[in-house]
């Protein structure tokens, strides 16, 4: 393993509704949802963000998806995929689909987007490795070939970035020309985007499973939550997602407005950096910083009064688990229970780590993103001085300074919910075009 999970934290989805009545946009034939920022990429194979991956789910469909009960259900593909070798999975695909161009939905457009997500150049890749290649076998069935076995080979095909494009229309098109042209076979077509500003999407009238209810969909970013939350208290918008926890109750208790709360698969974590790799993801060996030491992280785990945590930053709204998988995904191990704070544990394991008197290490993570850091800005942990120290307001360049210089700025990352893997965290090597994001750094002490 190249990194050790500190805690994890289940926690629902929060979106509010408008109630539709006389006069509302949903009876025009028109919603408009607000999300907290605008889709970097509408080429939905290059990129892992939830703002783009939930547009995308208008436009794209994939061969399977989740059911309302999280069910593994067939999408575009006729039934479920089936192993036939221990290294490859048949899959049987829905006759009669189209494209919003007009093209058939087959097996050359499912060779064709397969293995496009693969290849190194997308951002989503990492999740696809596996796939050797895809054989087409007839013009509704294609084979998929993988590098060595892969069990969990269909939850990956409900992967956002797996949608299925049309290969004639993408035929050696680049990342911006589909970014800019998006064409799938879902409920919605693309009709323009306004960068910042909105997204315009029109029903697809020739969808396989019947033309949408709802004729216009769009999508505007509003980042402050608080402003998203007061447009749809003034009804601006219909549908507000990412509902921080401390304004959840104001939505729930407004007569015209409807708060619903679902459980999730996602997770919020926080990650050890204990191995150094190189530009190749190749290992080149422990890492050299103080989360190296297994007792340093046991230590910092040991720390954390994650049900505080959980009472007084998520205001309730999360449940705790041992690992990253909640009781929902697959490999779920319900005999494996979380720990307890233990400080005198801590002060234990740090003096045998010969940290008597405790450590310094940086906490990375994204600036204005739901759950990020936003506890540390308003105090909330801050005043543990047995904990974190802020240090706010520093740029992304710092900590890309600090990275090539090697001083051992990234022991601990904070990859939260709805937050940007970190460069060289577990998720990904991010794109070097990410470098001009602010981040917050926490240290703690």
């Amino acid at each position: 393993m190249n990194g050790i999970r500190l805690f994890a934290v289940l926690a629902g989805t929060l979106v509010a509704l408008a109630a539709p009545g006389s006069g509302s946009a949903a009876s025009e034939g028109k919603v408009v949802i607000a999300q907290g920022v605008d889709p970097s990429s509408l080429d939905i194979m290059n990129q892992q963000e939830t703002p783009a991956s939930v547009v995308g789910e208008h436009i794209y469909n994939k061969l399977v998806e989740r059911d309302q009960s999280l069910k593994i259900v067939p999408a575009l593909a006729a039934e479920l995929p089936k192993l036939i070798s221990p290294q490859v999975w048949e899959v049987k695909l829905r006759k009669g689909v189209k494209f919003h161009n007009g093209e058939d939905f087959n097996a050359d457009s499912a060779k064709f987007s397969l293995e496009r997500v693969k290849d190194p150049k997308m951002r989503a890749s990492s999740n696809f490795k596996l796939i050797q290649r895809v054989e087409i076998v007839d013009p509704y069935t294609v084979r998929v070939h993988t590098v060595k076995p892969w069990p969990t080979f269909i939850p990956s095909m409900n992967h956002p970035q797996a949608a299925m494009y049309p290969p004639k229309a993408y035929a050696d098109k680049d990342t911006q020309y589909i970014s800019k042209n998006p064409i799938g076979t879902g409920p919605y077509k693309y009709v323009r985007w306004s960068k910042d500003e909105e997204i315009v999407l029109e029903a697809n009238e020739n969808y396989y499973r019947g033309a949408p209810k709802i004729k216009t969909v769009v999508f505007r970013p509003i980042p402050d939550d608080a402003v998203r939350v007061a447009a749809l208290q003034n009804g601006e918008i219909d549908v507000a997602v990412n509902i921080p926890p401390h304004l959840a109750n104001i939505i729930a208790n407004h007569p015209k407005l409807y708060l619903s709360t679902a459980p999730s698969v996602r997770t919020i974590q926080l990650m050890f950096s204990t191995h150094q790799f190189d530009t190749q993801n190749k290992l080149v060996g422990p890492y050299p910083g103080p989360a190296g030491d297994k007792r340093i992280r046991q230590a910092i785990a040991y720390a954390l009064d994650v049900d505080e945590i959980i009472k007084g930053v998520l205001d309730g709204k999360g449940q705790r688990v041992a690992t990253m998988l909640p009781s929902m995904h697959f490999g779920y191990d319900p005999s494996l229970k979380p720990i307890h704070q233990d400080l005198a544990k801590t002060k234990k394991l740090l003096a045998e780590a010969g940290s008597p008197n405790g450590i310094e290490i940086a906490l990375n993570g994204p600036q204005k993103r739901s759950a990020c850091l936003q506890p540390l800005q308003n105090g909330r942990w801050s005043k543990d001085r047995r904990l974190s120290r802020g240090q706010l307001d520093r740029e992304w360049q710092a900590i890309q300074a600090n990275t090539d210089l090697g001083d051992g700025r990234q022991d601990l990352i904070g990859e939260l919910e709805g937050c940007p893997p970190r460069p060289g965290s577990l998720a990904e090597q991010h794109d070097r075009r990410d470098l001009a994001r602010q981040f917050h750094v926490v240290e703690l002490v």
